[in-house]
């Protein structure tokens, strides 16, 4: 799995390889106070069994279904997810929580940038 840097590689390499669950955190520069990110937040669960490629050569992970919050890591193009559920954000766009195929969570992504759009069932 190639997953680039918005915390450090090593550690978000380390956690994937274990399996351990990445849980987003913080960022300073939080999102506006009308937007509410992280996982205290947006509970996922893992209603969806489908699987997913990205498209897009540098898919941001964001700690909630937004683009205003925080990014964790950036996945590649080609690379494998699998899909807990999806969430529609006030403008309408949908976002999937995805997970590493061997089961460590990642984060959300927006639907764009996967290849069938992302999960099929709402969180």
């Amino acid at each position: 799995m190639r997953i680039r840097k918005a915390l450090a590689i090593t550690t978000l390499g380390a956690a994937l390889t274990s399996g351990a669950v990445l849980l987003p955190t913080a960022s300073a520069g939080a999102a506006p106070s009308a937007v509410t990110c992280g996982n205290a937040h947006w509970p996922h669960p893992n209603k969806d069994s489908g699987t997913g490629t990205v498209t897009s050569g540098s898919a941001a992970v964001h700690t909630g279904p937004y683009g205003d919050c925080a990014v964790t890591a950036y996945l590649d193009k080609g690379q494998k997810v699998t899909y807990d559920c999806y969430s529609r954000v006030s403008a309408g766009k949908k976002w999937t929580f995805v997970r590493h195929p061997k089961g460590a969570s990642i984060g959300w992504v927006y639907g764009k940038y996967l290849d069938d759009g992302g999960a099929t069932k709402h969180c």
